[in-house]
């Protein structure tokens, strides 16, 4: 996928898709509350994106919650600091995947692209 080769809609419309946390809602209206003619590059950048936003969410949540139990202090303090790298990963990852998609490189990443294309169509 050159840069040069895509129009610039579409470009801005990978870049949407990639934006974190606020390109999770995106890419779900992209694949699901917009016609099924979709380019094949926006419905892999789409569900790429949905499998991303969800497992970040999922990490987040089960972090705090086991920051909020009654273990000790330090136990705590291991899963807030979990959760931060959890949370900057999620957020570089996303970056980095608009920096190859500026490049005009693919925006595969091991077992996260098997994983999206189960989503449903």
């Amino acid at each position: 996928m050159k840069p040069s080769s895509l129009s610039p809609v579409l470009r801005l419309r990978l870049y949407l898709n990639l934006v974190p946390v606020f390109g999770v809602p995106i890419s779900l209206w992209t694949l699901y509350g917009t016609s099924k003619q979709l380019q094949p590059q926006l419905k892999q950048v789409s569900r790429l994106a949905v499998v991303l936003g969800m497992s970040w969410l999922l990490a987040t949540v089960l972090l705090s919650a086991g920051a909020h139990s009654e273990f000790s202090q330090t136990a705590t303090l291991r899963f807030w600091l979990a959760n931060g790298f959890v949370g900057t990963g999620y957020f570089v990852t996303n970056l980095w995947l608009m920096l190859r998609l500026s490049r005009g490189k693919t925006i595969k990443l091991p077992g996260v692209t098997q994983l999206s294309r189960r989503l449903p169509d």
